[in-house]
């Protein structure tokens, strides 16, 4: 039987300051989305980057509630970083079964809902509580109620090419450890990645998963802040990689071209997560 867990809906990167993060995205070539304050009781604020049915999603938080104690806390000893993943599902119902197999407790669903214009966007959410989040990176599922009003009016177009996510790169002490939930999840075998660590595929996209001793290889050159388990890098899928070699040449972006073809850009351009721009597949 199939999982009601599809893919990735969005990513979020939290930082400190949204708005030098806003400026340093832009630098890199993505079009934001209008600035969103959301309710008080959530209490975080944001911009987002539109693909075609995935996001990319810049988040500060700003009131001291429960989640964003844990989040100003992991900013304090980590800086900013790719700290949570939303989950994409068509029936939070059935995806809230789906995590209560998989053995992560999850809080019971519920509605949100955010201004977009003159009208309401909302969704159905589920999140792990605080204290059962998975190994370096926070979980929520997210049905759309109103995908219609998220898109409406966004710009698509990114000037470095970019598409929609692609995948992960997670590292772990054991990377079984980190991949193992996420199998389940998406109810799906892990497999061998190319290259080592552990692959588990998430609809369109790919989760990666890395012991630390993989990292010097993989990423070269590039030294990342916190302690396993984190996300050491987010793909983005490209239609050519030479053209967004050559707008972040343009753009005086630092960045590397690996064996693979794709465009790497290194965790201080990005507020904390390298990025991979890949060959869309």
């Amino acid at each position: 039987m199939s999982s009601p867990i599809t893919g990735i809906s969005h990513c979020v990167v939290w930082v400190r300051d949204l708005e030098a993060a806003a400026a340093a995205y832009r630098r890199l070539g993505f079009s934001l989305s209008q600035h969103y304050l959301h309710p008080k009781a959530v209490g975080t604020a944001n911009y987002n980057m539109m693909f075609e049915d995935d996001y990319l999603e810049l988040l500060v938080p700003l009131e001291r509630n429960e989640r964003n104690a844990a989040r100003f806390a992991r900013l304090d000893a980590e800086g900013d970083g790719l700290k949570d993943l939303a989950l994409a599902t068509r029936d939070a119902d059935a995806a809230y079964e789906t995590l209560q197999a998989a053995g992560v407790e999850p809080l019971p669903v519920f509605d949100h809902h955010r201004p977009e214009g003159d009208d309401t966007a909302r969704f159905r959410l589920i999140y792990l509580p605080v204290h059962k989040l998975l190994p370096g990176l926070g979980i929520h599922v997210n049905q759309r109620l109103t995908p219609e009003l998220m898109w409406r009016g966004q710009n698509l177009s990114h000037a470095n090419g970019a598409r929609g996510i692609a995948g992960l790169v997670g590292v772990a002490d054991d990377p079984a450890t980190m991949a193992r939930p996420f199998a389940g999840f998406y109810g799906v075998e892990m497999k061998d990645a190319a290259g080592g660590g552990l692959a588990v595929a998430a609809g369109k996209a790919t989760l990666r998963f890395v012991a630390p001793a993989s990292l010097a290889s993989l990423f070269p050159d590039i030294s990342f802040r916190p302690r396993p388990p984190f996300v050491a890098a987010l793909e983005l899928f490209v239609d050519d990689p030479e053209k967004t070699a050559a707008f972040l040449a343009g753009a005086q972006v630092p960045h590397r071209r690996p064996p693979d073809g794709a465009v790497e850009v290194p965790p201080q351009e990005a507020c904390g997560v390298a990025l991979r721009f890949v060959p869309r597949r």
